[in-house]
Formats: C-alpha cells, sequence, structure tokens
C-alpha cells in the first residue's frame, strides 16, 4: 500500500466516524423536535456530489438559537458513551462561539497545533442567531462587535501558536473568567428571537464574514441526500450558501486541500 491509499484510508476511516456521529446527533434532534440543517462545506457536498467532496475534513450543521441551546442541554444524557459535547459550559477554557461533538476513538491531527497535539474526530454545531436586518450601519456593529467578541474569546482560550504581542494579549484576557466573556456575548448577539434574518456568527468568514440570511431560505426544512441518507437542509440550499459569495460553490469544486487535517501526521 503506497502512502496515497494510507491517507485516503484513514480519511475514509475519519469521514465515517463523522457520519456515525452526525447520526447520533441527528438521532437526539429527532427525538426532541429540534431543528437542524446540513450547513457549510457539508451542506455544498450535499448539493455537488450528494456527500464528501475530495477535500472535505469535516461536518458542519448549523441550528436556530433556541434548538441550539435545548440541544446542548438533553444531548448530555443522549449521546452515544464515546461521544462527547464540547462548548464553553463543559470545556475548560473553550475558545469558539459554536460546539463540537467529538469521539474520544479516532484521533484527528489538526493543522496549526503546538507539539503536534492530536485532537479527536469531530463534527461543528453553528448556532443560527437572529439578526433584524440584513444591511446598515446596526447590522454592520453588530458584526463588528461580534469579531471583536470573537477574537477576544479565540485569543484567550486557544492553544494554537501565539508569537509576541500576541502572548501578552492572551495572558492580559485570562484576567478576565471565559465564561463572563460569553456572558457579554449572549448579552449581545443571543437574544434576537423571530426576526427576518439569521446569521452564522460562528461561521462567518472570508468572503462570507457578512452573510445575512432571509430565514425564509431555511424554512420549510427539506431532504436532501448524503452519504446515503436524508438529512435536512434550508429550502433553498445554494441561497443559504452563496448569498455573500456567489463564487462559493466553484471554490468549493476547485479546492486542492484539507482545511484542518494535518496529512502529514496522518
Amino acid at each position: 500500500m503506497n502512502k496515497y491509499e494510507i491517507v485516503d484510508n484513514k480519511i475514509d476511516t475519519i469521514r465515517k466516524q463523522q457520519l456515525s456521529i452526525l447520526n447520533n446527533v441527528v438521532a437526539i434532534c429527532n427525538k426532541h423536535e429540534l431543528t437542524y440543517f446540513l450547513d457549510g462545506g457539508t451542506l455544498a457536498g450535499a448539493i455537488i456530489y450528494g456527500g464528501f467532496g475530495k477535500y472535505d475534513d469535516d461536518i458542519d450543521i448549523s441550528m436556530p438559537r433556541q434548538d441550539f441551546e435545548k440541544f446542548l442541554v438533553v444531548c448530555q444524557d443522549e449521546l452515544l458513551p464515546n461521544n462527547y459535547l464540547e462548548y464553553y459550559t463543559t470545556t475548560a477554557d473553550f475558545s469558539l462561539t459554536f460546539a463540537k461533538v467529538k469521539n474520544r476513538l479516532v484521533d484527528y491531527p489538526e493543522k496549526y497545533r503546538p507539539n503536534h497535539a492530536l485532537s479527536h474526530v469531530f463534527i461543528d454545531i453553528f448556532p443560527l442567531d437572529g439578526i433584524r436586518k440584513d444591511v446598515g450601519i446596526k447590522t454592520s456593529i453588530i458584526i463588528f462587535l461580534n469579531d471583536i467578541m470573537k477574537k477576544m474569546i479565540f485569543m484567550r482560550n486557544s492553544t494554537k501558536k501565539k508569537t509576541g504581542i500576541k502572548t501578552v494579549y492572551m495572558y492580559l484576557l485570562r484576567l478576565i473568567k471565559t465564561e463572563y466573556l460569553f456572558k457579554i456575548y449572549y448579552f449581545l448577539f443571543a437574544r434576537e428571537s423571530n426576526s427576518a434574518y439569521f446569521t452564522n456568527h460562528g461561521g462567518r468568514r472570508k468572503e462570507r464574514k457578512n452573510q445575512v440570511l432571509k430565514r425564509e431560505y431555511y424554512f420549510p426544512v427539506k431532504k436532501m441526500l448524503f452519504m446515503g441518507s436524508y438529512y435536512n437542509v434550508p429550502f433553498f440550499p445554494e441561497r443559504a450558501i452563496t448569498t455573500c459569495n456567489k463564487q462559493y460553490i466553484n471554490r468549493y469544486i476547485e479546492k486542492k486541500t484539507f482545511s484542518h487535517i494535518d496529512i502529514e501526521r496522518l
């Protein structure tokens, strides 16, 4: 077996475990009538390939904020024995504003980790927060402040390598407890409900950093094939991933590298 076959086999093992995690999460959502959607690259893969693209190395789903918060509670007793939740409520010094469900049986060598530390295989779960308008001064201020808060939480808690002024900034931020930063975050960004628009603050980045979507793009929920099974997707799936970046799908197809996995350590 050559090097490329070994990598392919290990990627396949990781993807199978990610699908297992996804199915566990979906079963919990179905049991408790919680809404979820395939999102990001996973949604793009479903649209184009009916499954993983060649360089997909994670699974993304999203949930309206209220469903997300309910999931955080009920999943604690209903995740399979080797699956576990990572969020600031369960994990000390958590650095992200979205959640992960991981499986402790399969290692996942992420890029840019100090001393080549290994993580566990995971899927990402993003809360969809309500926002009143898609454009305007208030919306721009909300997005700007949200970016600042995300960077503060990430800088305080991330284990990724830092140098110089970033290290100093990290130690200054550690004078503030993580839970206090999240209380501010929730107060500023997680209180809007029944609005006409959604934004995925945790997933906003690069060309999609200002993305605000009409709620009507998501509902009613419909099903789409992904790796042999049907999962929830937005009613207008293409609009959900191309509204702020018309070239998103083309760039996804042309992708030539893995986003998270360090293949040299597989």
